[in-house]
């Protein structure tokens, strides 16, 4: 196990990624007697995105109820929408009531990996050193790659500017004027997080988006004194929770029932009417495109701080900066003190392109701008590779937490067949792996992040949607609830 030959670490699994799913995945494998793997990370600790984003406000926007992991349902939350401290700890937790932290080289960032035909093994280069892995597994998340916009000027400014994900530890914005850059998921919790402790907070908005209410409650003692002593309670919350994101999902992001989606989008219209009664303010929140062509944001908050005093929102990008300023695009010039860059992340990063094929090129090389995978997790020309999460193309799921629980069961099934059956890699064929991304793309271009009227992170460089999976969660577990030889080739 873990062997360490001529420098080279030795391991059967290979894990790259700390984040709820690649714990997911550890937990599968060891739960199926398969313990000899290595969990590799950049970070100092496990969390993932909740490791790396500490702004603020920052927290889950969808019920917790739902986005924790089944083997590990937890009674103790304070609110039913936790805030980044608890899920992070929660996590942390997880990972060392099974024994990962042992398993996990911290600050190890992959570089590279190719597969080596003699060995029937991946080669993974690392700030760490060398591992060779029967099989490696990505987990790196759609999340984790910060995009920074090309802003004229950038450079000149004096004062504070950073991404919302790389939150100075300890900075509160008590009295500053501060410009917040975006108005996407993060915006919407620091803004009403900024505007309590800032003089001024300018809301730079290029594109409004859709908001529903998220209802949060906070959970009492007693509520909490009843779910450990009731668990059924907790499972009840998170069936009914369950199936309520089954029909959004189907239904907003997949389109299965124009009528049903266009409910969300009345919901969302009925919300900004009922929060903002200025009719200038109001115009400018509407979107004009469709619900769910950007993701949804979630907050019982936003629209509250921006009608405070020291806030104003600003309906239009950013177009310089300057030393202790910021102008739009409409030619209003704004005096900061700090910049936070909301501005999101590139879905999946480019993880793809430091992953060689059988063939010497890469993956991201060979696939052009139109990434794929087949059912989201296996790549041609990659014997042994699997992808879980934001690292496998088409395969967001409305619940961030439910690839790596779904996928990393996939994953003990191929190895249990490879083992039983003397089998050194599988590899799906390319034939198999194109046909599934069409009939995805098929569906999705029905979807709003398609034909919706909008830009989104979700859209790849030929307008396809890369990101969602073409199916409800439920679909998800049975197109992976079986390995099917027929479509792989078999390395003996």
């Amino acid at each position: 196990m873990n062997e360490i030959v001529g420098g080279v670490r030795r391991t059967k699994v290979l894990i790259v990624g700390s984040g709820g799913n690649g714990i997911s995945a550890a937990v599968l494998l060891k739960q199926a007697g398969i313990e000899d793997f290595v969990i590799i990370t950049k970070h100092n600790d496990f969390g993932g995105v909740w490791h790396q984003n500490t702004y603020p406000g920052c927290g889950v926007d969808g019920a917790i109820s739902i986005y924790q992991f089944s083997f590990a349902i937890n009674p103790e939350w304070s609110t039913l929408f936790a805030k980044q401290p608890e899920v992070a700890a929660y996590l942390r937790k997880v990972a060392a009531d099974h024994d990962l932290y042992a398993r996990t080289r911290f600050g190890t960032e992959m570089l590279g990996a190719e597969w080596l035909e003699d060995s029937a093994c991946w080669s993974v280069s690392t700030t760490g050193g060398t591992y060779h892995a029967d099989a490696l597994v990505l987990v790196t998340g759609f999340l984790e790659e910060p995009v920074f916009p090309k802003i004229p000027g950038v450079d000149s400014f004096e004062g504070r500017i950073f991404h919302s994900s790389m939150w100075p530890e300890g900075y509160t914005g008590e009295g500053d004027r501060i410009a917040v850059v975006g108005t996407g998921s993060s915006a919407l919790q620091i803004v009403p997080s900024m505007q309590k402790a800032a003089r001024q907070v300018t809301v730079f908005q290029r594109t409004p988006a859709w908001i529903l209410p998220k209802n949060d409650r906070v959970f009492t003692a007693e509520d909490m004194a009843s779910f450990r002593e009731s668990p059924e309670i907790l499972l009840q919350q998170r069936q009914e929770i369950f199936e309520y994101a089954e029909r959004m999902w189907e239904n907003a992001f997949l389109m299965k029932d124009p009528a049903e989606s266009q409910k969300f989008e009345d919901m969302a219209r009925a919300y900004l009417e009922e929060q903002v009664p200025d009719p200038e303010l109001r115009r400018m929140l509407t979107p004009d495109h469709q619900f769910a062509c950007k993701r949804p944001g979630a907050s019982d908050d936003y629209y509250a701080a921006l009608q405070e005093e020291n806030v104003e929102l600003v309906a239009e990008g950013t177009a310089e900066i300057g030393a202790g300023s910021i102008r739009s695009t409409g030619g209003r010039e704004f005096e900061v003190d700090t910049i936070v860059l909301a501005t999101g992340f590139l879905y999946g990063g480019h993880v793809l392109h430091k992953i060689k094929r059988r063939d010497g090129r890469t993956v991201g090389e060979v696939q052009q701008g139109h990434p794929r995978a087949y059912k989201s997790v296996e790549v041609s020309g990659c014997p042994n590779l699997f992808l879980i999460g934001g690292a496998g193309p088409n395969g967001q799921n409305w619940n961030g937490l439910a690839c790596g629980e779904v996928v990393g069961a996939y994953l003990v099934k191929v190895l249990q067949y490879m083992e039983e059956h003397g089998i050194r890699a599988v590899e799906v064929h390319e034939s198999a792996e194109t046909e599934w991304k069409r009939r995805t793309d098929e569906i999705l271009a029905h979807g709003p992040t398609v034909a919706g009227g909008c830009v989104n992170y979700s859209q790849d460089d030929t307008g396809h949607n890369k990101a969602a999976y073409p199916g409800n969660q439920r679909e998800m577990e049975a197109a992976l609830s079986k390995f099917e030889t027929a479509v792989h080739h078999v390395i003996a």
